[in-house]
């Protein structure tokens, strides 16, 4: 065995502690996106900053498209420099410092103040984003092939157990003190702090394996990091199963995020859930996505990370059909709880997806680029959902059209071959290409 191979191998494992401190940076992370960007910041901005539901989803929509894109444009740069330099682990850092300390700032936001909680939601946001590629990085080297499926599972279960310890904290805020204003604005102060305490493992446990390559000489890391990403778009004609892969997964993620953005928006103005009804909801669903993503992680492992995303595609196509068709509340928590299922599975499925085609020399370029993807996807399906909302009045119009994402998805999914994507990374390694 080379130098190469004893690194390689060496890379591939990591304790149980590691691992764990792994998962806890979604078990943290999660708390953003179930309080912030799911539950409670979206609807209360939509009923209180902006205090009209067609113009509150517009509004809402742009926040979100915008910090998309901006996390569009520098991700992939980010992930080049994060690789040569091997800091992975303190951009991780500072994109999770400044995600806790925007999203404590989003306390000062009240009624009214449209373009303020704007503002504050996009810094928070794109430090989110950054933090999840970084963190989803370290996979390839924490795991070995066989065990992506698993563990990557494992991290998304982990984390939907955060979003629901988050909820009920802030489930027992309203009962305890009522839910006007301040209290709802209190809830973006407890996930802030939750966040802060609950990532502490993974910067204790998680370990940068790889080493500076070489002296960065007279350029500055921004130049070698555009440098590495223009070598990282040659090298991807070596990589044909990726390049299909994150074209596929754009589809699908247009409607998941989507999904994501706007459906406790969706539960209020259109199912009429009260903000109570709304917190019980997801904390039930938040279970039955950690129950979809540690069990689908096993069903990868067995079947494949393809087939299994196919058969979440297949759920998400029977939930938004079933939440535009829903007639009552009952119908819509079976529906919502379908929809857990699904999204945990196929989030986790294509995460593990993606780092089994990617060299770990190129983690975080390749996750960069997965990034990428899944937030120009995000910035198009949340765009498509607010453009429709407001030109038909109507949320039900606009739910309708994610049906055509989670479709096309599937479609694409039949020309992604996941043994020849698994070759191609074998061979690059092996030809010392990294």
């Amino acid at each position: 065995m080379n130098s190469t191979e004893q690194e390689e191998k060496a890379m591939s494992k990591a304790s149980k502690k590691e691992i764990f401190g792994w998962a806890m940076f979604d078990f943290a992370n999660s708390s953003f996106t179930t309080v912030i960007v799911t539950v409670i910041f979206s609807a209360y901005f939509v009923s209180h900053v902006v205090g009209d539901d067609v113009s509150g989803v517009k509004y809402w929509g742009w926040a979100l498209c915008i910090s998309n894109l901006i996390v569009i444009m520098v991700g992939p740069v980010l992930g080049a420099v994060a690789d040569f330099s091997a800091s992975k682990k303190k951009f991780l850092f500072l994109s999770y410092l400044i995600c806790v300390v925007f999203t404590a700032l989003l306390f000062f936001v009240k009624g009214g103040d449209i373009l303020l909680g704007i503002a504050i939601f996009i810094i928070a946001n794109i430090g989110f984003a950054a933090g999840e590629n970084f963190c989803s990085a370290f996979l390839p080297e924490i795991a070995r092939p066989d065990q992506m499926g698993r563990i990557s599972g494992y991290g998304w279960a982990v984390g939907y157990v955060g979003g629901l310890l988050s909820l009920i904290l802030c489930l027992i805020l309203f009962k305890s003190w009522g839910q006007g204003e301040l209290q709802i604005r209190t809830t973006f102060l407890i996930t802030a702090v939750f966040f802060l305490l609950s990532a502490l493992p993974t910067f204790m446990f998680l370990k940068e394996r790889r080493r500076p390559q070489v002296s960065t000489g007279t350029k500055s890391y921004i130049q070698i990091g555009f440098k590495r990403l223009s070598e990282t778009f040659k090298d991807m004609r070596n990589f044909g199963e990726l390049i299909k892969f994150l074209s596929v997964f754009f589809l699908y993620s247009c409607g998941i995020a989507t999904v994501i953005s706007f459906s406790a928006i969706y539960a209020e103005s259109v199912i009429h859930f009260s903000k109570s009804e709304t917190l019980l909801f997801f904390i039930v669903v938040q279970v039955s996505s950690s129950i979809g993503a540690f069990a689908f992680g096993f069903v990868e492992d067995k079947l494949g990370a393809k087939k299994t995303i196919s058969i979440t595609l297949i759920i998400w196509i029977i939930v938004v059909l079933g939440a535009y068709w829903s007639p009552s509340k009952g119908v819509f928590w079976a529906i919502g709880n379908l929809a857990g299922l699904a999204i945990g599975s196929s989030q986790s499925s294509s995460r593990a997806l993606v780092a089994l085609f990617t060299p770990e020399s190129k983690s975080a370029e390749f996750f960069g680029l997965w990034g990428l993807s899944g937030k120009l996807a995000a910035t198009i399906g949340i765009y498509s959902y607010s453009f429709i909302t407001v030109l038909t009045g109507s949320m039900k119009s606009a739910i309708l059209m994610m049906a055509f994402f989670f479709v096309a998805g599937l479609v694409g999914m039949i020309f992604v071959n996941e043994e020849k994507g698994r070759r191609a990374v074998r061979r690059y390694n092996d030809e010392g290409l990294n």
